[in-house]
């Protein structure tokens, strides 16, 4: 149970002080308070969830970056042109991705994807310990066992592959696109599918999406 925890709050920590480029994120902590609730578009099947190889989510403490170690190299591989989402890799309740990738996915896979990163920095907090890929746009985190642990996107200008949506949508567009959320907040549209969440924060004031990301669920 301890390693959990320590693992979650790792997680939430790093997803957190990911910039978001729509504007300042709304402050809300969101982590492993998934509400059940109907799933979107489709219904969930019971008993059928295969269980994540990339680790769990939990409650998480305010965030700090200074616990980050930055750094410019072993962003590896040749510079891609901006990742396109092919039709059959978008986001679905049986098959749940964020730039047509699944968490769990190998750390090579993703990165022959994706191509050379801007920047990477690891989360040095052994031994659950998270390395991040940071695209501009968007951002990827790779467990100790190199397994994709998590993805988010920082910037409107790239299609995550929702089914259209990008972010300065509306929460109202949002569910237009996905369905009903589990969870619904003036800050948050969260839903879960085979064992993972697909959160929207949202700008409460105008309800507008700041940011999204797939993690896993606890």
């Amino acid at each position: 149970m301890k390693n959990k925890l320590r693992r979650a709050a790792m997680i939430g920590l790093l997803i957190s002080v990911l910039p978001a480029a729509a504007g300042c994120e709304a402050v809300h902590t969101f982590w492993g308070k998934e509400t059940a609730g109907p799933s979107a578009n489709q219904a969930e099947s019971n008993g059928n969830a295969q269980p994540s190889p990339s680790g769990a989510a939990g409650q998480t403490p305010a965030p700090d970056r200074s616990a980050a170690v930055s750094s410019n190299e072993n962003t590896e591989g040749p510079v891609k042109a901006k990742p396109v989402v092919t039709p059959e890799n978008t986001y679905r309740v049986n098959n749940p991705t964020l730039m047509g990738v699944t968490l769990g996915t190998p750390k090579d896979e993703v990165l022959n994807l994706f191509g050379k990163a801007k920047n990477m920095f690891v989360m040095d907090e052994d031994p659950q310990s998270v390395t991040v890929y940071e695209y501009g746009s968007f951002s990827v985190g790779f467990n100790v066992f190199d397994r994709l642990e998590f993805v988010q996107i920082q910037s409107a200008d790239i299609d995550p592959g929702l089914g259209g949506l990008r972010l300065g949508q509306t929460a109202d567009e949002a569910t237009d696109v996905l369905g009903k959320p589990n969870n619904r907040t003036d800050y948050v549209l969260a839903y879960k599918a085979q064992n993972t969440v697909l959160k929207l924060d949202l700008d409460p004031d105008n309800h507008t999406i700041q940011s999204i990301k797939l993690f896993p669920s606890s």
